[in-house]
């Protein structure tokens, strides 16, 4: 086994292509650095749109945190919007399905995600606050709310790590 140089890693990853369109909705993201570290998961995970709304911090990054992002904040579309209804409303009149990353007295795993999303061709997750989640008014707009389990004793994990387990779900 031997690892591919940069040219080949390029090749390769030019025929991997996601089937569904995916988009990202970060509400009241309060720390620049998760902002950040999901630009270049979204990057990676072949998201065509991020919506930033509430009090999510937004590009421009400064020096340290176009590290973190590894400037993918220049190449993934994104767009900011106070209002997270407005976003959403516009986005499933647009068609997509919307998913809530939260967990609800309705929530189903994540582990699902493949079946839940088998038969859409757009889907929009919504990630929210660090400290508090997705807004209940959010959750209200969204088709469907999906967690992560927790199998020790913290009870949740880091919006950046979340975002980038839910991307490679399904």
């Amino acid at each position: 086994m031997e690892q591919l140089s940069k040219k080949q890693i390029k090749k390769f990853f030019k025929k991997q292509k996601r089937n569904k369109e995916v988009v990202l909705v970060l509400e009241n993201i309060q720390y620049a650095k998760n902002v950040a570290g999901i630009f270049r998961t979204a990057d990676a995970a072949g998201v065509s749109k991020m919506y930033l709304t509430g009090i999510s911090k937004t590009p421009p990054f400064g020096k340290d945190l176009s590290k973190t992002s590894r400037s993918k904040e220049k190449s993934v579309q994104w767009d900011y919007n106070e209002n997270t209804s407005k976003v959403l409303k516009k986005l499933k009149k647009d068609g997509y399905y919307l998913i809530a990353v939260e967990l609800t007295n309705e929530a189903e795993e994540a582990s699902r995600l493949s079946y839940i999303v088998s038969d859409k061709d757009k889907v929009a997750f919504v990630l929210g606050s660090e400290v508090y989640g997705v807004t209940n008014s959010t959750l209200a707009d969204c088709d469907i709310s999906v967690f992560l389990p927790m199998y020790g004793k913290g009870a949740s994990l880091n919006v950046a790590t979340t975002a980038g387990i839910i991307l490679y779900s399904f």
